[in-house]
């Protein structure tokens, strides 16, 4: 893979996690009421830390497996075969 390759790859995913930590902390606050916690906070409840902890991985993991998926269909085409990305 060339280096301009590698290179889009990183960014799509930087973009696609900052976009995702939005959503999240978005979704966060329009079910909770509140803004998302600081999980390293100790006066933060350790249950609703956990729970931001979860839910802030869970929607950052999907967002790297659509973003890297993507990006493999995309790099693909132009050499018409499938396109492992590793980092």
């Amino acid at each position: 893979m060339a280096m301009i390759d590698k290179l889009a790859v990183a960014g799509v995913g930087l973009l696609t996690s900052m976009a995702a930590q939005k959503v999240v902390q978005t979704a966060w606050s329009a079910l909770t009421g509140e803004k998302p916690p600081n999980p390293n906070d100790p006066t933060v409840p350790a249950s609703t830390a956990f729970t931001w902890a979860i839910a802030s991985g869970t929607g950052l993991l999907v967002a790297q497996v659509f973003s890297n998926r993507y990006a493999a269909r995309k790099l693909a085409k132009p050499i018409k075969k499938p396109v492992k990305i590793t980092f």
